[in-house]
Formats: C-alpha cells, structure tokens, sequence
C-alpha cells in the first residue's frame, strides 16, 4: 500500500511523454495532459492517507513535475514566438532549482526537493502554461511564472539554511522558523526547571 503514491506518481513521466508527442494543443495532447495533472493531484493526498510521505515520494514528485513540465515545453514551444529574454528567464528558474537541489546535497548529503504551500500554489499555474499562453501573451506569462518560481526557489534555500534536519514536506519559511521558536521555548522552559 505505501508504494501506490509512487506509482501513481511514476504515472505522470508516461502521460508526459505521450504529451511530447502528441499533436500541440490537440484532443490526445489535452488528455495525456489532464492525467498527468491528475497523478500530480491526488499523489499527496493519497501519501498522506496511506502515511506514505517520504523524501523520496517528495523527490520523485518533483522529478516527475520537472519532466512533465520539459514535454509541454517540448511540445508547444516550436508554436509560440519566444523571446530570447524569456529563454534567459527559463534558465535562470532551471539555475535556481539546481542551486537549491546542489544546497541541500552538500548539507544534507541528500536531494532534498520541498512541497511547500509556495511550490504547490504555483505548481497550479506553471502545468497551466498552455492554458495562459491562449488567453495571455507568451512571453509575458513566462516572465511572471520565472519570477514566481524563483522567489520558491528562493524560499527552499532558505528553509535549506535554517533546518538542521531535511524535510520535504516542510510548509514555508514562515512555519519552519514558528516550529523553531516553539521548540526554543520549548527548550527554555525544559532548562529553567532543571
């Protein structure tokens, strides 16, 4: 029962690459897509039912999301008219995310990849890319989607700085540095009586 998020994750890298090659934007493009976005939607909340969350539940999601996202970049990309601006902001969110993974490698000796509430809210909007780029200009989209992006990567940094332990499934900046001033107190009140 514990390996069923996994495989239902390990679903999403078939409907993504069956994505890359379907016809752009087409009926079997727009399926693959739902299924993917599906495993994506109910892995966690089956994880966490089955208390099957694990950092390499976290990391595979993760893998999975990055692959999913590079078949619909693969796929739609030839149709849009890219600026190389927006090529230059697409690295920099690769870069980042390979800083953070890289961070917490060499302090951990581990891959450690968050789900925190600023990675999945805006997971929302990047697997919606292809839904964005026919209402609203392209590069525009992805210029703001970089920045969203960035500022998560931002953020996984900095929960990489302050956690002396890994843990994926840490919620924001915000929590962890509550979690921490309730364990100091916690710890202050264990001191005072001793």
């Amino acid at each position: 029962m514990k390996y069923i998020p996994n495989m239902i994750t390990s679903t999403r890298f078939v409907f993504a690459l069956l994505l890359a090659f379907s016809p752009p934007l087409s009926m079997l493009f727009w399926l693959f897509y739902g299924l993917a976005a599906l495993s994506d939607l109910i892995d966690g909340p089956i994880a966490r039912k089955l208390k099957a969350k694990s950092n390499f539940g976290a990391t595979l999601d993760t893998t999975a999301d990055i692959f999913f996202l590079l078949c619909i970049m693969y796929c739609v990309f030839p149709l849009l008219e890219i600026t190389l601006f927006s090529y230059l902001c697409i690295g920099a969110v690769f870069l980042f995310k390979a800083i953070s993974l890289v961070y917490a490698y060499i302090k951990y000796k581990k891959i450690v990849s968050y789900h925190s509430y600023l990675t999945k809210f805006l997971a929302l909007f990047i697997f919606s890319f292809p839904i964005w780029i026919m209402i609203v200009d392209e590069n525009l989209v992805i210029l703001v989607l970089a920045a969203l992006q960035i500022t998560a990567y931002i953020e996984e940094l900095f929960i990489t700085r302050m956690s002396d332990a890994p843990d994926a499934n840490t919620k924001s900046i915000f929590h962890l540095r509550k979690q921490q001033k309730l364990e100091n107190k916690a710890s202050d009140i264990v001191d005072t009586g001793s």
